[in-house]
């Protein structure tokens, strides 16, 4: 372990991609990315090792950067791994965050509470991550005979809202109370 990493602001024409990378990024993905840097900040310093500042992590974020014409990168050198234990680290970095996916219900609460922010310019479709309340039953509810559900409905929708509880009430299993406050 190093406990000694400092970030170093090393000019972006000093820094040489790892030839050896087998991390795929896509043109749109680097515009969500640049997206995402112009929103946000370059939070993320670049790992880099050797004489010749190889970018051991962060190829995607250097692409970024240089479509938004940065001149200068934050990045921590890991001159201290081997050059065995840097190749699996290029690796290691790039699939560690494949192996999981997301908490649903932490997931939903949290997309629930950014509902009106935008997250189309990093390339994040909503939908996707959205657990369906089928996937949340499984996941959060115990096995019930029967489970009640309070929607709350918006009255300049009515007929709308009609047509949905009306298909409702002709679903197998699907009993509709509506009361009106």
């Amino acid at each position: 372990m190093n406990d000694t990493l400092k970030i170093e602001y090393i000019p972006l024409d000093q820094l040489t991609s790892f030839e050896k990378n087998s991390k795929v990024h896509t043109k749109k993905q680097l515009e969500h990315i640049a997206n995402s840097i112009r929103a946000f900040g370059f939070n993320d310093p670049l790992a880099i090792a050797g004489p010749n500042n190889t970018i051991l992590e962060g190829n995607g974020r250097i692409e970024a950067a240089r479509l938004l014409g940065m001149p200068v990168l934050p990045c921590v050198r890991l001159d201290h791994l081997s050059a065995e234990e840097q190749r699996a680290y290029v690796i290691a970095h790039n699939a560690l965050c494949l192996e999981t996916g997301f908490d649903d219900a932490m997931l939903f609460a949290e997309l629930d509470a950014l509902k009106d922010y935008d997250f189309g310019n990093y390339g994040l479709k909503c939908e996707k991550y959205t657990p369906t309340i089928e996937r949340l039953e499984k996941k959060i509810l115990p096995a019930m005979e029967r489970v009640y559900y309070l929607v709350s409905v918006d009255i300049n929708y009515h007929d709308k809202i009609a047509g949905m509880l009306a298909a409702m009430r002709n679903t197998e299993g699907v009993r509709v109370r509506a009361n009106c406050d």
